[in-house]
């Protein structure tokens, strides 16, 4: 628990490192919002945390293996936040299911090279098939209905009213609140402290910084959670299978 801790700690400190850098490069920063954003990820990281640990005792999920109540508690808590902060609209968060004209083929290739970065990066990991039903069923649902709605919902909804709207690209839009919200998801998957030292796996950041810039295209492309929250689900159930 202290670890977990910590680990969010050093994620908010690199946080609050890059608006310090951007600050510095003359780009103004809303403080207000830098911090609701750094609240709203403890309250995210907090509820997943709990979650887990109180599955064992609720009858009926004990003998599962996946964090269906941390995942769930989580998605709770996104949904609660965006309906209470205040000048945040649904549509802000990526909830609606319009997508923006002209989104069907760019979208279907850029799905196809996220989900092969994925499954080529898993293949060489040589883990195996693991189709255990459980597995399959959570991986199909959780991940991208929790991860989606935090990430490239909730949490870059936040950072683009802290560091102002990206350029576009290609149809979508990259700036300093997508680049930030795509390094913390990769260091979520790849930057912890262990025992008090930092555990960074280089390949782990860099596979996942892939993975979500693709994911924050999608997001940004479509103007909606709808897409990346179906590419980010095919992508871990497709993991299962090499």
């Amino acid at each position: 628990m202290i670890d977990i801790a910590w680990t969010f700690a050093l994620h908010m400190a690199g946080l609050l490192a890059f608006a310090l850098l951007l600050r510095l490069m003359g780009r103004q920063i809303s403080m207000g919002a830098l911090l609701t954003a750094v609240g709203v990820s403890a309250i995210w990281w907090a509820s997943e945390v709990l979650g887990a640990s109180v599955q064992a005792h609720i009858p009926g999920f004990s003998h599962l293996h996946w964090s269906w109540v941390g995942k769930v508690l989580a998605i709770v808590s996104s949904l609660i936040l965006i309906t209470l902060l205040p000048k945040l609209t649904r549509a802000d968060a990526g909830l609606t299911w319009r997508q923006k004209a002209g989104w069907l083929g760019p979208v279907l290739l850029v799905m196809a090279i996220t989900c092969a970065i994925s499954w080529i990066a898993q293949s060489m990991s040589h883990e195996g098939r693991q189709l255990a039903q459980e597995r399959l069923l959570f991986q199909a649902t959780m991940p991208g209905l929790d991860e989606e709605l935090f990430w490239r919902g909730l949490l870059l909804a936040l950072l683009t009213r802290a560091f102002g709207p990206g350029r576009e690209l290609a149809g979508g839009s990259f700036g300093p609140a997508e680049i930030a919200v795509t390094l913390l998801f990769a260091a979520g998957h790849g930057l912890r402290l262990s025992q008090g030292a930092i555990a960074f796996d280089a390949t782990a950041f860099m596979i996942t910084g892939l993975i979500g810039a693709g994911l924050m295209w999608l997001r940004t492309r479509t103007g909606s959670l709808v897409i990346p929250i179906l590419t980010h689900n095919l992508v871990n159930v497709g993991n299962s299978f090499f």
